[in-house]
């Protein structure tokens, strides 16, 4: 029997089953063998939301997250309001697309590891067990939902595409050795394909525990090496595209071989068991490996299947066969596909075949700027449950784009985002606003050009540039104007510190860049913040019925104001801010977060004084607040308050 394992931590799929144990399985069991799946990335955000987990995120106690952070704010609320976030049958109520998904993904992100060469060495994996993952696989090991390993189990293999998943692998491969020593340990997936073989093969040498590691493609060395362990042999150094220690520990690795032929591949197999605890998930089809265009210099993803050619797509038909048939075999009606760019010839016909079948989902995509990418054809992609499409817009300066070889000019981008606009399609938009060369005042130009289409955009990306020694940049940095410079410290946007290429663009000073940074995101801070937005008319009429929707904010006071109750309640309260006002700290400012938009608005002492009573959700009028205020206060609180999206009509979902 093979097990196949998605570790934590990839907060943006909690509420949803990553598609990679699921083609793995499908191809395995098509070749006869018996295999098991296990979301642990899912039971891990289960883990989180336990009480014990949520106080020290609500009290400020872990590190990255402070009291007054977001995190903090969410784990208060989590605390406040779990019945939205788990239902009574045990269905995960988070997940894409949801505000609750996105509260539950901000309470991870302090845990996320994001790996270099010092998290990877023994000492600094073994130390990371001291912290919530070494309590989640604590859990996990005692098996209180049966053996976390089952009988019969001979080979386990973990899929780690993310790079913040790879130290939680690694302390997951320590612990299926002491549950079941004689079970080989398998990793693999692009977190470790983008290592170079030095280092991948130092953390073989580290981690004896992990008996192989797969890279690239891994259908054909996984189904090799599971064969193996079924039969009671151990060569894995026989298996292309699989790294391993020899018997005298020596490090080795094999080269891969071609992968298979995507339309060859059988349908994936997602578990019932893990499917029936998601309220909505999305699930990922694969469309193609690789990119169609595969040309943009700073892109990793064009280098993970080494080996194989550098693009391999679906027929249409099969795919949408494929669609149909989940939508039997599971009831789910959302998908994403599962590409670096989906082709207009493909998006075409999958789009017809859609219409033609009836077929009622929704789905998205990411897609570049391309020419054929017309209105007529976007229109049709919105008719066929287009629900949006992601592009690597990055910038709108041409010359800039040239240099990386994007497939776009500044022409080409904003014609897109006009004409998608036009069709109905919903744009999430990725935008780099320094990518290499950009000179400042490139950037605002750009940033004037996207402001003007500001709502063309569901939602804006913001990523600060970075080299990454896989990508043709990090090869040849200096052909994009980069200075390579010694090691830094810092968080980058790609989540894996190892294969960051420390480097400098002299096109801006870090001053002009840091004010880049600063303006882009505020930019995407104003788009993204109207998605959730409640209508903010100021004027009402006196006898509109009105009320403070506390189920949508934390309420506190602030820490120089005094602390809270380690409820979420505001301090001398008693629940979401029902009692606020009495006790101690009771003359001081309230602070309101809205888990929908993250937006913070702070009440002063006395429009807190004059709200206390109304803290609890309980309806109200204009008129009713003029008689207890006075008509000009009750004009200003209830303009203010509106403004500031801290009032909502009674009984208005």
């Amino acid at each position: 029997m093979i097990g196949l394992v998605f570790p934590p931590l990839v907060e943006s799929n909690f509420g949803s089953f990553y598609p990679s144990t699921a083609v793995l399985a499908g191809f395995l069991q098509d070749r006869g063998l018996e295999v098991w799946q296990h979301d642990l990335n899912e039971d891990f955000a289960e883990f989180l939301l336990a009480p014990a987990e949520l106080a020290p995120l609500a009290e400020g106690r872990v590190p990255g997250a402070a009291r007054d952070s977001y995190t903090a704010s969410a784990a208060r609320w989590a605390l406040r309001e779990p019945e939205l976030l788990v239902g009574p049958d045990g269905r995960h109520l988070f997940g894409a697309g949801r505000h609750t998904g996105r509260i539950v993904e901000a309470l991870a992100v302090p845990f996320r590891i994001d790996p270099d060469e010092v998290t990877l060495r023994r000492g600094a994996v073994e130390r990371a067990g001291d912290s919530i993952f070494g309590r989640f696989y604590e859990r996990w090991a005692a098996g209180q939902d049966g053996p976390p390993v089952p009988d019969g189990t001979t080979l386990v293999g973990i899929s780690v595409p993310m790079g913040p998943q790879l130290v939680p692998s690694l302390l997951l491969a320590l612990r299926l050795k002491a549950v079941r020593p004689a079970v080989r340990v398998v990793l693999g997936g692009p977190a470790l394909s983008l290592m170079l073989v030095p280092e991948l093969e130092r953390l073989l040498a580290d981690f004896p525990e992990v008996d192989a590691v797969v890279r690239f493609d891994g259908e054909f060395p996984l189904l090799s090496l599971a064969r193996q362990a079924e039969a009671g042999t151990w060569e894995p150094e026989r298996v292309p595209g699989v790294s391993c220690l020899l018997a005298d520990g020596t490090p080795h690795t094999k080269d891969p071989a071609p992968g298979p032929n995507l339309n060859t591949l059988p349908r994936p197999v997602f578990p019932a068991e893990a499917m029936a605890r998601l309220s909505d998930p999305v699930l990922g089809v694969t469309q193609a490996r690789g990119c169609y265009w595969g040309k943009c210099d700073y892109c990793d993803f064009v280098e993970l299947y080494d080996g194989s050619p550098p693009f391999r797509g679906r027929h249409p038909d099969a795919f949408v066969d494929e669609l149909e048939h989940l939508v039997k075999e599971h009831g789910t009606r959302r998908f994403s596909f599962v590409t670096e760019s989906i082709p207009p010839a493909f998006a075409r016909r999958m789009s017809k075949l859609l219409i033609e079948r009836q077929l009622d989902i929704t789905w998205s995509s990411f897609v570049m700027v391309d020419r054929r990418f017309d209105r007529e054809l976007l229109g049709l992609m919105a008719a066929s449950g287009c629900e949006f499409l992601v592009v690597g817009m990055e910038t709108t300066i041409t010359r800039v784009l040239k240099l990386v070889h994007k497939s776009a000019d500044r022409e080409e981008n904003l014609r897109f985002l006009r004409e998608a606009h036009a069709a109905g399609v919903k744009l999430v938009v990725n935008l780099i606003p320094d990518l290499p060369s950009t000179t400042y005042e490139e950037a605002l130009q750009a940033l004037a050009d996207v402001e003007g289409l500001a709502h063309c955009m569901q939602s804006v990306s913001v990523f600060p540039f970075e080299a990454t020694r896989s990508s043709r940049v990090g090869r040849d940095p200096e052909a994009f104007g980069l200075v390579v410079t010694a090691p830094q410290e810092g968080n980058w946007q790609s989540q894996y510190a190892l294969n960051h290429l420390p480097n400098t663009d002299p096109a801006m000073t870090p001053e002009q860049r840091a004010d880049i940074h600063r303006r882009y995101a505020a930019f995407a801070d104003r788009v993204n913040g109207t998605a959730d937005a409640a209508p903010r008319e100021v004027r009402v009429a006196p006898d509109t019925a009105l009320r403070i929707p506390v189920e949508d904010f934390d309420l506190y006071v602030p820490d120089e104001e005094g602390g809270t109750d380690g409820g979420g309640a505001p301090a001398g309260g008693s629940g979401p801010g029902g009692a606020a006002g009495r006790g101690s700290g009771s003359t001081g400012r309230l602070r309101a977060v809205n888990l929908r938009t993250k937006e913070c608005i702070t009440l002063p002492p006395a429009a807190r004084a004059r709200l206390t009573h109304l803290l609890d959700g309980r309806p109200f009028t204009p008129r009713e607040l003029a008689a207890a205020h006075g008509e000009r206060v009750a004009d200003v609180l209830v303009s203010n308050l509106r403004r500031s999206g801290l009032l909502a009509e009674a009984g208005r979902d």
